[in-house]
């Protein structure tokens, strides 16, 4: 671009300056393409944009030529002037700027987009710029990067108008996401590592019977025990859509733990749910239902049937409220005692941002079963988040807290605990870093560690499992 002196530029300046002001009052960002012709007035203009350095006095013409056309919302004649001049002039920020615009009014947001990034690039701090970037990258689809620019034009306190038109956008980001079409995935999974308590018992060499009187010794095989192991997981699931906004939705899973020092305490599991969704504005719920099948030592441990609604509210583009219902009913294949109906309650809240999302959840949960003393109310709070460090790397971490009062003492004739009511506490806090090699496929180490508090030491026992492995999602 040639480069004109002070006189020139000034001459220049003030016309762009002023087709800037009357563009802006155009209208700053469109709802949808069949939204156009009804832009926005803004009170406030953003920053006016930088003037042009046309190479000769055709270009100044050009530009005064485009301004009016777009003054007058003829963005048509507009773009036709300017698409065959765009290999002399490309790179003359007022063409780019009217071209790009002209583009993206007719809805041609390939060719704005260019625009708007060879501006954006030369004029960083200009708003409008940027904006018009952000909006040509919502309409391709790209909904991260115009989620992104739009975040970094709010942060400048725009006018109030446009911060409104923003949020605007935001949410529609947050909607197109949360829209619903037809999908399908799963993931296969395959780890290893060690389990320092496998088969979750005490590590205390001798307990006490009648509250003292007594003491017995316990075996190597009554005591906590570690173990290698490897671990195997597969998912599927689908979702077909009913109209835009509902859809169901089926998932199917299997996994398998096997210790390496003997097979008592292997665990398999078979699970199937399907659920219903519905998006409202920025309500989201969805009604569904689960089946799990447990084997301990190849033997049949649990069955639980499981009923499920759950809420999430769009607060802001990083806040989403949460809540969830849970009806469940436990049938022990082992002892019948332990069948029991439970009800649990979840509040929480989930927060996104660019690199870091977190979910926190408070839990209420009560038992009904056949045996008071088996069954428990609870208290508890589930905490996740993750950092990404990187395009292919990231660390995440949980920590769950539960708080158990067993409903009834245990029973007088029971030489371990008579008459004693449980009081337990589980601490479970995990560490984990993943690095992605490929698109589908993650390496991922993780640290996890379980305390179990009891007023009766026989119910006591910590626990640590060191893993890794790789997941492959498709």
């Amino acid at each position: 671009m040639a480069i004109r002196d002070h006189k020139g530029r000034g001459k220049v300046k003030g016309s762009i300056r002023q087709a800037g002001i009357r563009l802006l009052l155009c209208g700053l960002l469109l709802n949808a393409l069949a939204l156009q012709a009804e832009e926005t007035t803004l009170a406030e203009p953003l920053t006016a944009a930088p003037a042009g350095t046309p190479s000769d006095s055709n270009a100044e013409s050009t530009n005064q030529q485009l301004a009016a056309l777009i003054q007058t919302q003829d963005y048509q004649a507009a773009y036709q002037l300017a698409a065959p001049l765009l290999s002399l002039y490309e790179g003359d920020p007022s063409f780019d700027f009217y071209y790009g615009f002209s583009a993206a009014q007719l809805g041609y947001f390939n060719e704005a987009l260019f625009s708007f990034e060879r501006l954006n690039s030369q004029f960083p701090d200009v708003a409008r710029y940027r904006l018009e970037l952000a909006r040509a990258y919502y309409y391709l689809g790209d909904y991260d990067a115009a989620e992104q620019h739009f975040l970094q034009v709010q942060s400048s306190k725009p006018p109030a108008q446009v911060e409104k038109t923003i949020d605007q956008f935001l949410q529609r980001i947050q909607e197109q996401r949360q829209a619903v079409s037809p999908s399908w995935g799963g993931f296969v999974s395959v780890s290893g590592g060690y389990d320092s308590n496998y088969n979750t018992a005490t590590d205390l060499n001798e307990i006490d019977l009648l509250n003292g009187l007594l003491t017995a010794r316990l075996n190597r095989d009554q005591r906590a025990k570690g173990s290698g192991y490897y671990q195997l997981r597969a998912q599927g699931s689908y979702t077909s859509p009913l109209t835009r906004r509902s859809a169901v939705d089926l998932q199917t899973g299997v996994s398998r733990k096997d210790n390496a020092a003997d097979d008592l305490f292997d665990l398999d599991n078979l699970y199937a749910s399907a659920g219903m969704r519905l998006i409202r504005g920025r309500h989201n719920l969805r009604l569904g239902g689960r089946y799990s099948h447990y084997w301990l030592g190849r033997d049949d441990l649990l069955g639980e049937l499981s009923a499920n609604l759950e809420w999430n509210y769009l607060l802001t583009p990083q806040w989403q409220p949460i809540a969830s219902l849970t009806l469940s009913n436990q049938n022990s294949l082992r002892n019948d005692d332990l069948d029991l109906l439970q009800a649990e309650l979840q509040l929480g809240a989930a927060f996104s941002a660019e690199q870091f999302s977190a979910r926190f959840a408070l839990i209420s949960a009560t038992d009904d079963g056949k045996q008071d003393f088996q069954a428990r109310d609870t208290l508890g709070l589930n905490l996740d988040a993750q950092l990404l460090l990187s395009i292919h790397s990231s660390l995440y971490t949980s920590l769950l807290l539960r708080d158990y009062r067993f409903q009834g003492e245990i029973p007088t004739d029971n030489l371990l605990a008579g008459g004693e009511t449980r009081a337990e506490q589980l601490t479970q806090a995990m560490l984990g870093y993943g690095y992605t090699l490929l698109p589908t496929l993650t390496f991922y180490t993780q640290l996890n560690y379980v305390q179990y508090d009891s007023n009766l030491p026989l119910y006591e026992y910590d626990r640590t499992l060191i893993e890794a492995g790789v997941n492959l999602t498709f």
